[in-house]
């Protein structure tokens, strides 16, 4: 009974890392209906980096790191935080959280089809037609259904934006792989958030210089639009990834990768019933064609050496 429990747990807490995860699209867009994307986007991984900084017990050990290390972990985050969530955000900002959860669920693909061309890994015959299936969705969701839209380059800028994020974060993943940096989970997380939140600076100097330092003009600030970005920090990118590791240490990796399939779906579902956002045929056959592509990408396992899209080991997602 004991081990069930200890189990049931396991789950609760995998689930509530996909709630985390899939729910940073929703709370986005509260944030972003008050803040300008820059500051949403630096203080949510700032703060993040603090608050794992005091969960590191030994923190020696971030005085024992080389140069090397420093660089690429810089590199990684400028790829994984920075570049990534520039887009995330802008791309948020106008497009919707519908759009951004099923164009987010193309992320092991991208990271799939760049390890591939990085010779990293091979594309299997299904994994390629996966791949061109969730796409095809993407060019539905992203042209709304009118291809003449794309032609004449009138789609909604912001869907393109999120498809720039995913081709960021699935850089980052091969680089982690490709790297295999020899620090420790949180540290790595650390210096991750530390390094991205950073980089940022130089667009929230460059937003305040215009006059839009921290919220748009006119614009109250709501406790929402702060719970929002609290939630964003602490739920989507500390306690999703210390739930999920805690959940590799007990069912391992594979199984708990599985609840990442969860975080479109949750995306979807809340984008609709708790944004209240319009979301007509096109876009549901959009979402159905991506989910099948990447299903069908899935549906074999791979080999141990081959990477796992989006979850370096000890890792996770960091959406």
């Amino acid at each position: 009974m004991g081990q069930n429990n200890m189990r049931m747990k396991v789950y609760i807490t995998l689930s509530l890392s996909a709630f985390f995860w899939g729910g940073s699209a929703i709370a986005g867009k509260y944030a972003l209906a008050v803040f300008v994307p820059s500051f949403v986007t630096f203080i949510r991984f700032f703060l993040a980096a603090a608050i794992i900084f005091i969960l590191i017990d030994n923190k020696k050990q971030l005085l024992h790191i080389n140069w090397v290390t420093h660089v690429r972990m810089l590199v990684t985050a400028i790829f994984g935080v920075t570049l990534c969530y520039y887009f995330y955000f802008n791309g948020l900002n106008t497009s919707s959280a519908f759009n951004a959860g099923i164009i987010e669920a193309t992320i092991p693909l991208i990271t799939l089809l760049i390890a591939s061309l990085s010779g990293m890994e091979r594309v299997k015959p299904w994994q390629l037609l996966g791949l061109i299936v969730a796409y095809l969705g993407v060019a539905i969701t992203i042209s709304g259904g009118n291809w003449h839209s794309v032609k004449d380059s009138s789609y909604n800028i912001g869907d393109i934006m999120l498809l720039i994020s995913t081709l960021c974060f699935g850089v980052y993943n091969v680089l982690i792989k490709r790297w295999n940096i020899p620090i420790s989970g949180m540290v790595r997380m650390f210096f991750l958030f530390l390094y991205g939140s950073l980089a940022f600076l130089p667009w929230v100097f460059t937003d305040a210089y215009h006059q839009v330092a921290f919220c748009y003009p006119g614009r109250t600030i709501t406790l929402i639009s702060i719970a929002s970005i609290i939630f964003m920090s602490i739920g989507g990118s500390v306690l999703a990834y210390l739930f999920f590791n805690q959940g590799i240490d007990e069912i391992g990796a594979t199984k708990a990768a599985s609840f990442i399939n969860l975080v479109p779906f949750i995306t979807v579902f809340l984008s609709v019933f708790v944004l209240k956002e319009p979301a007509g045929l096109v876009q549901w056959i959009g979402a159905v064609v991506i989910i099948s592509g990447v299903m069908l990408s899935n549906r074999v396992k791979t080999d141990k050496s081959a990477i796992q899209p989006k979850l370096p080991i000890r890792q996770g997602p960091i959406r």
